[in-house]
Protein backbone atom coordinates (compact mmCIF):
# COMPACT_ATOMS: atom_id res chain seq x y z
CA UNK A 1 0.00 0.00 0.00
CA UNK A 2 1.46 3.23 -1.06
CA UNK A 3 -0.04 6.39 0.88
CA UNK A 4 0.75 9.72 -0.48
CA UNK A 5 -0.84 12.17 2.19
CA UNK A 6 0.62 14.73 4.47
CA UNK A 7 -2.16 14.52 6.99
CA UNK A 8 -1.18 12.60 9.86
CA UNK A 9 -5.35 11.34 10.30
CA UNK A 10 -4.74 9.72 6.73
CA UNK A 11 -1.32 8.18 7.25
CA UNK A 12 -2.66 6.96 10.56
CA UNK A 13 -5.56 5.41 9.53
CA UNK A 14 -4.34 3.93 6.17
CA UNK A 15 -1.33 1.97 8.39
CA UNK A 16 -3.83 0.53 10.54
CA UNK A 17 -5.76 -0.76 7.57
CA UNK A 18 -2.65 -2.29 6.20
CA UNK A 19 -1.43 -3.72 9.39
CA UNK A 20 -4.91 -5.39 9.45
CA UNK A 21 -4.94 -6.58 5.63
CA UNK A 22 -1.61 -7.61 5.94
CA UNK A 23 -0.31 -5.09 3.39
CA UNK A 24 3.14 -3.86 3.50
CA UNK A 25 3.13 -0.04 3.70
CA UNK A 26 4.76 2.60 1.46
CA UNK A 27 5.57 6.51 1.84
CA UNK A 28 7.98 6.21 -1.70
CA UNK A 29 7.15 6.22 -4.98
CA UNK A 30 7.31 2.18 -5.39
CA UNK A 31 9.75 0.32 -7.49
CA UNK A 32 9.78 0.13 -11.19
CA UNK A 33 7.89 -2.79 -12.32
CA UNK A 34 6.21 -3.47 -8.59
CA UNK A 35 2.67 -1.50 -8.83
CA UNK A 36 1.28 -1.16 -5.39
CA UNK A 37 -1.76 -3.02 -5.02
CA UNK A 38 -3.30 0.00 -3.41
CA UNK A 39 -2.55 4.03 -3.59
CA UNK A 40 -4.05 6.50 -0.86
CA UNK A 41 -4.17 9.60 -2.13
CA UNK A 42 -4.80 12.99 -0.02
CA UNK A 43 -6.92 14.69 -2.36
CA UNK A 44 -5.90 18.03 -0.64
CA UNK A 45 -2.46 17.55 -2.13
CA UNK A 46 -1.26 19.56 -4.95
CA UNK A 47 -0.03 16.72 -6.42
CA UNK A 48 -2.99 14.64 -6.25
CA UNK A 49 -4.18 14.68 -9.83
CA UNK A 50 -0.93 13.69 -11.29
CA UNK A 51 -0.50 10.86 -8.60
CA UNK A 52 -4.13 9.44 -9.65
CA UNK A 53 -2.70 9.63 -12.88
CA UNK A 54 0.41 8.24 -12.76
CA UNK A 55 -1.26 5.06 -10.27
CA UNK A 56 -3.29 4.37 -13.09
CA UNK A 57 -0.45 4.56 -15.82
CA UNK A 58 1.16 2.28 -14.54
CA UNK A 59 -1.05 -0.24 -13.32
CA UNK A 60 -5.05 -0.27 -14.16
CA UNK A 61 -5.56 -3.11 -11.31
CA UNK A 62 -4.37 -0.59 -8.85
CA UNK A 63 -6.75 0.31 -6.59
CA UNK A 64 -6.96 3.82 -6.05
CA UNK A 65 -9.02 5.19 -2.83
CA UNK A 66 -8.90 9.37 -2.58
CA UNK A 67 -9.17 10.62 0.50
CA UNK A 68 -11.11 13.99 1.40
CA UNK A 69 -10.67 15.81 4.61
CA UNK A 70 -13.89 17.87 4.03
CA UNK A 71 -16.26 16.12 1.59
CA UNK A 72 -19.03 17.16 -0.56
CA UNK A 73 -21.37 15.84 -3.14
CA UNK A 74 -19.39 18.17 -5.83
CA UNK A 75 -15.83 17.08 -4.75
CA UNK A 76 -16.38 13.06 -4.16
CA UNK A 77 -18.17 13.56 -7.62
CA UNK A 78 -14.63 15.36 -9.01
CA UNK A 79 -12.30 12.79 -7.60
CA UNK A 80 -14.73 9.95 -9.03
CA UNK A 81 -14.38 11.73 -12.49
CA UNK A 82 -10.38 12.39 -12.02
CA UNK A 83 -10.20 7.82 -11.48
CA UNK A 84 -10.24 7.17 -7.92
CA UNK A 85 -11.65 3.83 -7.64
CA UNK A 86 -13.12 4.97 -3.83
CA UNK A 87 -13.34 8.23 -2.60
CA UNK A 88 -13.89 8.43 1.34
CA UNK A 89 -13.28 10.98 4.49
CA UNK A 90 -10.97 10.73 6.16
CA UNK A 91 -12.69 9.69 9.40
CA UNK A 92 -13.79 6.60 7.55
CA UNK A 93 -10.40 5.56 5.44
CA UNK A 94 -9.95 2.62 8.00
CA UNK A 95 -13.58 1.11 7.94
CA UNK A 96 -13.66 1.46 3.90
CA UNK A 97 -10.45 -0.03 3.05
CA UNK A 98 -11.25 -2.96 5.53
CA UNK A 99 -14.50 -3.23 3.23
CA UNK A 100 -13.11 -2.44 0.09
CA UNK A 101 -9.81 -3.48 -0.37
CA UNK A 102 -10.92 -7.79 0.10
CA UNK A 103 -13.00 -8.02 -3.08
CA UNK A 104 -10.55 -6.10 -4.97
CA UNK A 105 -7.59 -8.35 -4.15
CA UNK A 106 -9.97 -10.94 -5.12
CA UNK A 107 -10.66 -9.81 -8.88
CA UNK A 108 -7.83 -7.40 -9.20
CA UNK A 109 -8.49 -4.99 -11.71
CA UNK A 110 -12.32 -4.11 -11.26
CA UNK A 111 -11.22 -0.15 -12.88
CA UNK A 112 -14.50 1.29 -13.20
CA UNK A 113 -15.68 4.45 -13.83
CA UNK A 114 -18.42 6.73 -12.49
CA UNK A 115 -21.07 7.21 -15.80
CA UNK A 116 -23.70 9.30 -14.32
CA UNK A 117 -26.55 10.06 -11.14
CA UNK A 118 -28.99 7.63 -12.18
CA UNK A 119 -31.60 10.20 -11.61
CA UNK A 120 -30.32 12.12 -14.42
CA UNK A 121 -31.36 9.33 -16.86
CA UNK A 122 -35.22 8.95 -15.49
CA UNK A 123 -37.88 9.37 -17.71
CA UNK A 124 -35.11 8.80 -20.51
CA UNK A 125 -34.48 6.07 -22.86
CA UNK A 126 -32.19 4.80 -25.63
CA UNK A 127 -28.57 5.90 -25.61
CA UNK A 128 -28.17 8.11 -22.85
CA UNK A 129 -24.48 8.48 -22.91
CA UNK A 130 -21.36 8.23 -25.67
CA UNK A 131 -17.52 7.98 -24.03
CA UNK A 132 -15.14 8.77 -26.68
CA UNK A 133 -12.11 8.20 -24.89
CA UNK A 134 -12.31 5.41 -22.14
CA UNK A 135 -9.34 2.85 -20.70
CA UNK A 136 -11.05 0.11 -23.81
CA UNK A 137 -12.10 2.86 -26.69
CA UNK A 138 -15.30 4.01 -27.56
CA UNK A 139 -18.49 2.88 -25.91
CA UNK A 140 -21.91 3.35 -25.67
CA UNK A 141 -24.44 3.24 -23.27
CA UNK A 142 -28.03 2.71 -23.11
CA UNK A 143 -31.38 2.49 -20.87
CA UNK A 144 -33.17 0.24 -22.14
CA UNK A 145 -36.66 -0.93 -19.60
CA UNK A 146 -34.73 -0.52 -16.98
CA UNK A 147 -31.72 -1.68 -17.36
CA UNK A 148 -28.54 0.62 -18.20
CA UNK A 149 -25.91 -1.27 -20.87
CA UNK A 150 -22.73 -0.22 -22.51
CA UNK A 151 -21.08 -1.66 -25.23
CA UNK A 152 -18.43 -0.50 -27.41
CA UNK A 153 -19.54 1.92 -30.00
CA UNK A 154 -17.86 0.41 -32.74
CA UNK A 155 -19.20 -2.28 -35.35
CA UNK A 156 -16.65 -4.71 -36.09
CA UNK A 157 -17.21 -5.07 -39.58
CA UNK A 158 -16.39 -1.74 -40.70
CA UNK A 159 -16.00 0.67 -37.91
CA UNK A 160 -19.03 2.25 -38.18
CA UNK A 161 -20.36 4.00 -34.64
CA UNK A 162 -23.22 2.06 -33.72
CA UNK A 163 -24.56 4.69 -31.30
CA UNK A 164 -25.44 6.81 -34.43
CA UNK A 165 -27.91 3.65 -35.63
CA UNK A 166 -31.41 3.01 -34.13
CA UNK A 167 -31.93 1.45 -31.25
CA UNK A 168 -35.10 -1.17 -29.95
CA UNK A 169 -36.68 -0.25 -26.87
CA UNK A 170 -38.51 -3.76 -27.12
CA UNK A 171 -35.38 -6.16 -27.28
CA UNK A 172 -32.07 -3.88 -27.01
CA UNK A 173 -31.29 -4.62 -30.78
CA UNK A 174 -28.66 -1.48 -31.88
CA UNK A 175 -28.62 -1.65 -35.60
CA UNK A 176 -25.37 -0.27 -37.11
CA UNK A 177 -26.04 2.83 -39.64
CA UNK A 178 -23.69 1.45 -42.23
CA UNK A 179 -24.60 -1.87 -43.39
CA UNK A 180 -27.14 -3.20 -41.03
CA UNK A 181 -25.37 -5.29 -38.88
CA UNK A 182 -27.13 -5.74 -35.71
CA UNK A 183 -26.25 -6.81 -32.23
CA UNK A 184 -28.05 -7.09 -28.73
CA UNK A 185 -26.79 -4.95 -26.66
CA UNK A 186 -27.27 -6.56 -23.10
CA UNK A 187 -25.26 -9.63 -24.60
CA UNK A 188 -23.19 -8.46 -27.43
CA UNK A 189 -24.37 -11.17 -29.64
CA UNK A 190 -24.47 -10.65 -33.70
CA UNK A 191 -28.15 -10.68 -34.55
CA UNK A 192 -27.37 -10.04 -38.16
CA UNK A 193 -24.86 -9.41 -40.38
CA UNK A 194 -22.68 -8.85 -42.43
CA UNK A 195 -20.58 -8.64 -39.25
CA UNK A 196 -19.72 -11.83 -38.25
CA UNK A 197 -18.38 -10.79 -34.58
CA UNK A 198 -20.24 -9.74 -32.11
CA UNK A 199 -19.24 -6.79 -29.98
CA UNK A 200 -18.10 -6.31 -26.29
CA UNK A 201 -20.27 -5.76 -23.33
CA UNK A 202 -19.80 -4.19 -19.73
CA UNK A 203 -21.45 -4.46 -16.09
CA UNK A 204 -22.94 -1.33 -14.98
CA UNK A 205 -23.83 -1.28 -11.39
CA UNK A 206 -25.47 1.40 -9.60
CA UNK A 207 -24.32 2.36 -6.06
CA UNK A 208 -25.25 5.56 -3.83
CA UNK A 209 -27.57 6.48 -6.40
CA UNK A 210 -24.60 6.59 -9.21
CA UNK A 211 -24.01 3.95 -12.18
CA UNK A 212 -20.51 3.11 -12.85
CA UNK A 213 -18.99 1.15 -15.90
CA UNK A 214 -16.32 -1.83 -15.05
CA UNK A 215 -14.08 -1.92 -17.70
CA UNK A 216 -11.79 -4.56 -16.59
Amino acid sequence: MLIVADDRLIVRNAIRAAEELGLPVSTTAPAPGAPPTVVIVDLDTPQATQVVADAKGRSPTTMVVGVLSQPSGEMWTQAEDRGCDVVTSRGALRKTLLSKVPPWLESPGGRRLRLFPVDDIAGRLGLVMRIEDSPVGPLAVFHIAGEILAVEDHCPHAGATLSQGPISLDDGIVTCPEHGSRFDTRTGERVRGPADDPIRTFRVTVEDGSAYLHVL
